[in-house]
């Protein structure tokens, strides 16, 4: 933005009003813009994903506070059965109509006819068929390698018509996918993992990681010693991922918890619960509470934070903040695949049923392996995962990418 500042100017287009931060999604891009803001005037373009409980003033104002403007869309397209059967006779993926409209171009050009910008950050790979301003650094903020994302929910999908379809949607949105990562000067991954496989497709510009991100200076840490046998899930049920986890969780592992603690509870948080979690609500030891406006109290209730998915990709930011309240934490390798954590020593790790359970009745019984892991995993998080830690990495490969592009003459 041209506003006589010595400060570069970034505008970010995202899929969602990134406050209040109730998703992981809206999480990344929260702190993501809080990272850029610490060398840069922003101006945030943002569908709008309030719900009837936020007024979009008050996002606008929050965000206000380190962004110099920032420019709300209406009209992005619901994700209705009827678009995805659309979808399945277009060329385009649904990944494409579900997040591209002519309204949030118009928004685009105009807000880059008022404005000369240094960079331009899209996040969300879905995002980044937009035609972009001319000029200035063009980065892509990936979450996920969302092909693969889809095909791991194709391999976990029961119907074979949604298998089927699911795996259409893998097809026809690695080829959008790849095409978009190549047609940026800098592209952004979760985790090193990802970052190794986008760069082996070839052709693909540099590639840097930046990690998911929160702020532990505003997350109190729980006390030691806490007791308690309530087991905590948090995560927007109504996707995918969360859900056949929940559901493996409440059959296949719970009942061997129950055998060794039989006080055990579960509390589910999180999303618009579908039919089949909101039943796993009728069973006298769990509770499935939906929408909380604030985590804190239910973390400070957990003895234990579970997270069993068997599918999904990028990083588990609902990890993060447990670790960071010092709730002890059980995990399959898909729940922390990407983070910088060691199993054992800051959250324990199991795929099967039972060496999952074991876990969780080792940290109900064992409250100083619980209290170890605690305290590691706060500072794990501190030292690697804090938006201020990670700011000056950012801000580095902005410089580096611009001066690769200078020297190939873009």
């Amino acid at each position: 933005m041209d506003d006589g500042s010595d400060r570069p100017s970034t505008l970010v287009i995202s899929p969602w009003t990134p406050y209040p931060l109730v998703f992981g999604g809206a999480i990344r891009v929260y702190y993501l813009i809080k990272m850029l803001a610490s060398f840069s005037d922003v101006t945030l373009v943002a569908f709008d994903s309030s719900t009837d409980a936020e007024r979009v003033d008050d996002v606008e104002e929050h965000l206000g506070a380190f962004c110099a403007r920032v420019v709300i869309v209406g009209g992005k397209p619901a994700q209705t059965g009827a678009l995805r059967a659309r979808s399945l006779l277009s060329p385009r993926s649904f990944q494409y109509h579900a997040h591209h409209t002519e309204g949030m171009q118009t928004t685009i050009d105009e807000v880059a006819a008022d404005a000369t910008f240094d960079n331009v950050v899209v996040t969300l790979t879905q995002m980044g068929s937009y035609r972009l301003p001319p000029t200035g650094l063009r980065v892509l903020d990936t979450h996920n390698i969302e092909h693969e994302l889809l095909s791991r929910r194709a391999d976990m999908e029961a119907k074979r018509l949604k298998r089927v379809g699911l795996r259409v949607e893998a097809v026809k949105f690695k080829r959008e996918e790849l095409a978009i990562c190549r047609s940026y000067d800098l592209v952004l991954t979760p985790s090193d993992r990802e970052r190794d496989i986008l760069g082996a497709f070839g052709g693909m510009p540099p590639i840097a990681t930046v990690p998911n991100t929160i702020d532990p200076d505003r997350i109190a840490f729980l006390p030691d010693g806490r007791g308690g046998h309530e087991l905590l899930f948090v995560g927007a049920t109504q996707v995918d991922a969360n859900r056949d986890g929940l559901m493996w969780f409440a059959r296949d592992v719970l009942p061997l918890i129950e055998r060794a603690v039989p006080e055990v509870t579960l509390r589910i948080v999180g999303g618009a619960p579908p039919p089949e979690v909101r039943a796993l609500g009728e069973r006298p030891n769990i509770e499935v509470t939906g929408f909380v406006p604030e985590i804190a109290p239910a973390m400070a209730d957990a003895a234990v934070f579970v997270v069993p998915l068997r599918s999904g990709g990028g990083t588990r930011l609902k990890i993060l903040e447990s670790l960071a309240y010092g709730v002890p934490t059980v995990s399959t390798a898909i729940g922390a695949e990407g983070l910088d954590l060691v199993d054992g020593e800051d959250l324990l790790v199991s795929d099967d049923p039972v060496g999952f359970a074991r876990h969780v009745v080792a940290l109900l019984e064992d409250r100083a392996l619980g209290d170890s892991l605690r305290h590691r995993g706060r500072a794990a998080v501190e030292v690697a995962y804090s938006w201020r830690a990670v700011a000056a990495s950012l801000e580095a490969s902005f410089d580096t990418a611009r001066r690769e592009r200078g020297e190939r003459g873009a």
